[in-house]
């Protein structure tokens, strides 16, 4: 083992349309450290920048990066990409022989529909110890959303098409397109079998009228009740989809729960 200190690191990882524009959070101290894969949400304007440097004083490293086609990245956005994007970056930490990244502790952290991704590479790699959901985006069941709630279904259609202007090569319907195709693979609840023997947090906020509890945490919650879990969290803030206003409550959040597994 070797003794550093934090750093920050611009990286390009090479993916299958090009670079993905990456950062890594390197906390210091011993290396190697757990290492967390922060997923960002649709387009990706908050980063959580403030959870990846707590994080990092809690010892552990954060890499986050950009979708294809989004703030920098290369290639054109879809979903199908941004789950394959996920699986690159998580394949570069396995791979990696400079930065102290600990391969037996990997933990993966998503943000509204960054919490789609997580669900995802969560069932899919074994490697992905646990996982974190904040105010997720249970974007998969947007077609039950379009019955349960008229009103939300109709915001939500707007959202993903305003997300467009950030976005490249995303043309018009083609997300809602694309959920169509995957709706009995995409929501939440699809995958809560497949990740029944992990620990998982998930983080709501009352508040929060871009992706409310009521049809998009609860009914994954639910399914997760189900399974019977050894280890599921749920933490209620009075707050908005962002966490506007308990940052500080979300981090501490977060940080004790990774710690346990860490």
């Amino acid at each position: 083992m070797s003794f550093e200190r934090p750093a920050f690191h611009t990286i390009l990882i090479k993916g299958k349309r090009g670079n993905l524009f990456s950062v890594l959070y390197s906390a210091g101290g011993k290396k190697p450290n757990p290492t967390v894969l922060l997923l960002h949400g649709i387009p990706g304007n908050e980063q959580n920048e403030d959870l990846a440097q707590e994080l990092r004083r809690k010892g552990f490293n954060v890499l986050t990066f950009h979708y294809s086609g989004c703030f920098g990245s290369d290639g054109e956005y879809s979903l199908a990409n941004d789950l394959e994007d996920a699986e690159t970056v998580l394949d570069f930490i396995l791979n990696d022989n400079k930065f102290g990244l600990d391969k037996t502790k990997i933990f993966a952290v998503g943000h509204s529909l960054g919490s789609f991704v997580c669900g995802q590479i969560l069932s899919k790699r074994k490697e992905i110890k646990a996982g974190v959901f904040i105010t997720p985006c249970n974007i998969g069941r947007i077609f039950d959303i379009k019955s349960e709630s008229p009103d939300l279904y109709r915001k939500t259609v707007e959202f993903l098409e305003e997300s467009r202007l950030w976005l490249n090569g995303v043309k018009e319907n083609q997300l809602l397109k694309e959920l169509l195709k995957h709706k009995n693979d995409y929501p939440l609840e699809s995958i809560a079998k497949q990740i029944s023997t992990k620990p998982i947090l998930v983080v709501e906020g009352t508040l929060d009228e871009i992706t409310p509890p009521k049809y998009h945490s609860r009914p994954f919650i639910n399914a997760l009740k189900q399974q019977e879990y050894e280890y599921l969290q749920a933490v209620t803030l009075e707050t908005d989809h962002f966490l506007s206003d308990m940052r500080i409550e979300l981090a501490e959040s977060v940080c004790s729960f990774l710690k346990k597994f860490s």
